[in-house]
């Protein structure tokens, strides 16, 4: 496996020209932009995904549908294809992926200090009824997949289900989005 590179961002999430290894850019806590894709079906569900118990940030944990780093180069809804091509095992067109919101995740450091991150994240929705055996889920990136009802989604995030990757902000946004739009 090749490693990835990341374009290095400034305060307000423009290209410095700067590109650093996802290695480097996470153990200095370089700015570099990420992407989020959330899939909801016509039940109102959200998918999740459990993420592999061998990964650095917030193992065995449940997360975005889809989550990932936008490779150096890349836009983000190139990166969000790719994501879930590598995640999941999904090929969607660009109209597909429905732009949401960019919520900052300033400097989340975590593992003893060893990664840091410090991302602009690109939050997409993607309404899909896929079913959850035609996905193919590479065990080193995804242990699991599940649809949850939004009322029980909201019971995670308030602490009283699995345990749940820490993107506050985001749910909070998520959920105002859907009220209104869904």
């Amino acid at each position: 496996m090749t490693e990835e590179y990341l374009d290095i961002l400034n305060e307000r999430g423009e290209k410095t020209g700067e590109k650093r290894s996802y290695a480097e850019a996470h153990r200095i806590g370089l700015l570099h932009r990420a992407v989020h894709v959330w899939f909801l079906n016509s039940k109102k569900q959200l998918l999740l995904q459990k993420r592999s118990k061998n990964k650095i940030a917030h193992p065995s944990c449940w997360d975005i549908s889809v989550a990932g780093h936008a490779s150096s180069g890349q836009t983000s809804i190139e990166a969000a294809k790719r994501e879930t091509e590598e995640e999941i095992g999904l090929t969607l067109l660009d109209e597909a992926y429905e732009y949401l919101f960019t919520v900052r995740r300033v400097r989340e450091v975590i593992n003893k200090g060893t990664y840091v991150n410090n991302e602009f994240q690109d939050v997409f929705l993607v309404h899909s009824d896929i079913s959850i055996e035609d996905l193919v889920l590479p065990p080193d990136e995804v242990e699991e997949v599940r649809w949850l009802d939004i009322s029980e989604f909201k019971k995670w995030i308030a602490g009283q289900g699995e345990a749940i990757v820490p993107h506050d902000e985001e749910y909070k946004r998520l959920l105002e989005h859907l009220e209104v739009r869904h």
